[in-house]
């Protein structure tokens, strides 16, 4: 049985909590528009320009080709990384959109992102 928000243990942390479960808890940036990335055979990283200062997560979507992302500081390869099929989407948070880099697998694509937070 789920704890009630009035619960002893969950008193002094909900009105704090910023906890999103899923993708309808973020909204749109309100003022940022959405951008559109290149993915080709040379490694990049995945955030190419500032993100606005109020972004919490990214929401993108992948067009085009397959791509291979990391999240650790290396660079993917075409063999190596975590895969991404052409057609693919997600929420990710801004910690991790920014220190993902990624690689078409073969040919080219492009990812558009839009820019969420907790308006």
């Amino acid at each position: 049985m789920p704890l009630s928000t009035a619960h002893p243990l969950l008193a002094n942390f909900m009105a704090n909590s910023r906890i999103v479960n899923g993708p309808m808890q973020v909204l749109p940036a309100p003022g940022v528009g959405d951008r559109t990335l290149a993915v080709t055979g040379t490694a990049s990283n995945f955030i190419v320009a500032a993100l606005d200062a109020d972004t919490s997560h990214v929401y993108w979507s992948l067009d085009g080709c397959d791509m291979r992302v990391t999240i650790d500081g290396g660079a993917p390869t075409a063999g190596a990384g975590h895969i991404f099929k052409d057609g693919n989407s997600g929420i990710w948070s801004r910690s991790w959109a920014i220190a993902a880099k990624v690689i078409a697998v073969s040919g080219s694509g492009t990812i558009t992102i839009s820019e969420l937070n907790y308006a």
